[in-house]
């Protein structure tokens, strides 16, 4: 299992440049112009040098995110980015200690981690066991920013950032006692973070091993969703199902797939290795609370 590898179709997580089949999505989801790029950076960096109270990272590979999450319209990545300096301020607890050292014991139990290899579309995978989650040594609000932070690492990618991003959320022995200790606020948080904060294409999101005690954490949960993003989730009954959207190809073993159920410590290494981008990240924000109407 340890030698198997996928088909090439199949490209791995940690590919950082663009190849021509990428691009091609580029062109015909995005609009992305290789010509018009420089253009579009200088319309969007003079928005944000104008915006009030804002010390902006003005990097042209930062500012290339929030365009292609909005097609290269350049009024919506302003609002997108506004949207993403303003998270810290709207929603302070889940950014407390945001740095992947902090986070060990969510990294130690390996319950939220990239699959090795992308979809046949290009989409990196989101592996998130929240049912193996042991409320007494992790809380919920440890548990979601984690989430947070895997996906924030994901989209520095330019790959993940054409493609997007699909999430598996694997909710097997999810039972009272994971749900007696989540705070509808600490979700608020998450979903209005991930949903309409970072600049990520979701792709589709398949919850799988779901139980009835999910579905009542389920029924709290969809009202905050956008109509786009609940008409994206897939609940599966059985993983047969699951493999109708993913290869059995890049998918591990306990999910009816070909690669081993070891974590991808690959991403775990990375995500400690960019220590430093997620402590600059604290340089640039917004001066004062007055934003929080945007």
């Amino acid at each position: 299992m340890d030698s198997y590898r996928p088909r090439e179709v199949f490209k791995p997580l940690n590919l950082d440049t663009v190849p021509e089949d990428v691009q091609r999505i580029a062109e015909l989801e995005l609009h992305e112009r290789v010509e018009e790029i420089p253009k579009c950076l200088d319309v969007l960096r003079g928005m944000v040098e104008r915006e009030k109270d804002l010390t902006p990272c003005l990097e042209d590979s930062f500012l290339l995110m929030f365009l292609r999450a909005r097609k290269f319209n350049c009024q919506a990545a302003f609002n997108l980015i506004k949207s993403y300096y303003m998270a810290p301020v709207s929603y302070p607890s889940m950014f407390k200690n945001f740095t992947p050292s902090s986070c060990m014991n969510v990294i130690n139990a390996n319950l939220h981690y990239f699959l090795p290899y992308r979809n046949e579309d290009g989409c990196a995978i989101l592996l998130s066991r929240f049912g193996q989650w042991d409320p007494r040594a992790i809380t919920c609000d440890e548990l979601l920013r984690f989430n947070i932070m895997c996906n924030e690492m994901a989209i520095r990618n330019p790959v993940t950032q054409i493609c997007g991003i699909s999430t598996i959320a694997d909710m097997k022995d999810f039972s009272w006692s994971h749900l007696l200790q989540i705070q509808i606020s600490d979700v608020k948080c998450f979903v209005n973070t991930l949903q309409d904060c970072l600049p990520i294409r979701h792709k589709t999101i398949h919850i799988i091993n779901h139980s009835s005690i999910f579905s009542v954490l389920f029924t709290l949960v969809k009202p905050l969703l956008s109509e786009k993003i609940r008409n994206r989730i897939y609940f599966h009954d059985d993983v047969s199902s699951l493999h109708k959207y993913i290869s059995q190809e890049i998918l591990p073993e306990s999910l009816g797939g070909r690669l081993s159920d070891a974590p991808n410590q690959d991403f775990y290494n990375s995500l400690l290795n960019h220590e430093e981008a997620f402590v600059t990240r604290w340089n640039f924000g917004y001066l004062s609370r007055r934003h929080l109407s945007i």
